[in-house]
C-alpha cells in the first residue's frame, strides 16, 4: 500500500490533480505500473477518480483513509512495544586492558563511593546488533549517567567513564561503563560487576546476554 501512502502525502487527503505519470515519477515507477496501482486501490474502494475540466482528480476515499489510520496505529503500537532499556548482546572477549583499567584506584575509589561496589578486575564485552544498538545508544546518549570523572597519575592523564547500573541476566547487579577513550568501535558494551560474571552466569563466547537499564 505505498501507493496509497505516498498519495496521502501528495494531499489526496483531499481532491487533487494528478496523472499517472505524475504519481509513476512520484513513487519511481514506470506509468504502467502506476496504472495499475490505482486500478488496484480503485477497485477495492481505497481511491475515488474523477475529471473537473478535463483534468484528472483523485481523493483517497474514507475506507482508503480508516486504513492508513489502522496501519499507522499498528506501527505506533510496535514502536512503542520496543523497550529501548533492555539490549541483548553476544558476548566475546576483550584484550584484557578491562582488568587493568577498573584497577586503577583513581577509578576504583569512584566506583566503589557512586556505584556503591568494588567492580570485579575486569569487563564483560557484548557486540549488539546495529538496529539494537541505535535504539539503545539513543536513549543513553540523553541520559546523564553516573560520572566516573577522569584523572591524571605520574604516567598518563585517564579519560573521563559515564556508567548506567544495570541488571544482567535478570540476576546481577552491575553496570555499563561508557568509556571516554577506548578501542572499541560504537557497537560494544562493556559491564562491570561485583562478581566474575562469566563464571557466576557461566558464559562462553558467542553466549547471548541481557543487559536491562536503570535509566
Amino acid at each position: 500500500m505505498s501507493t496509497l501512502i505516498q498519495l496521502l502525502l501528495l494531499g489526496a487527503k483531499n481532491p487533487i490533480e494528478l496523472s499517472t505519470s505524475d504519481l509513476a515519477k512520484s513513487i519511481d515507477k514506470t506509468q504502467q505500473t502506476a496504472s495499475q496501482h490505482l486500478l488496484f486501490l480503485e477497485k477495492n474502494d481505497m481511491i475515488s477518480r474523477y475529471k473537473i475540466d478535463g483534468k484528472d482528480v483523485m481523493k483517497i476515499s474514507d475506507s482508503g483513509l480508516e486504513y492508513l489510520v489502522s496501519v499507522n496505529q499498528k506501527i505506533t503500537s510496535a514502536f512503542e512495544e520496543i523497550n529501548t532499556n533492555d539490549i541483548n548482546g553476544n558476548l566475546f572477549s576483550g584484550l584484557g586492558e578491562g582488568a587493568y583499567y577498573i584497577s586503577l584506584s583513581g577509578y576504583k575509589k569512584q566506583f566503589i563511593s557512586k556505584l556503591g561496589f568494588e567492580p570485579y578486575p575486569g569487563t564483560l564485552n557484548l557486540k549488539v546488533s546495529d538496529i539494537s544498538h541505535k535504539h539503545f545508544f539513543d536513549k543513553i546518549s540523553k541520559s546523564k549517567g553516573i560520572l566516573i570523572e577522569g584523572f591524571t597519575d605520574k604516567k598518563r592523564t585517564y579519560g573521563n567513564v559515564k556508567c548506567f547500573p544495570c541488571t544482567i541476566n535478570s540476576k546481577i547487579q552491575g553496570s555499563i561503563i561508557v568509556i571516554e577513550r577506548t578501542h572499541h568501535d560504537s557497537s560494544v558494551i562493556e559491564l562491570i560487576s561485583p562478581l566474575f560474571l562469566r563464571k557466576k552466569l557461566n558464559l562462553s563466547d558467542g553466549d547471548k546476554v541481557l543487559v536491562q537499564v536503570d535509566i
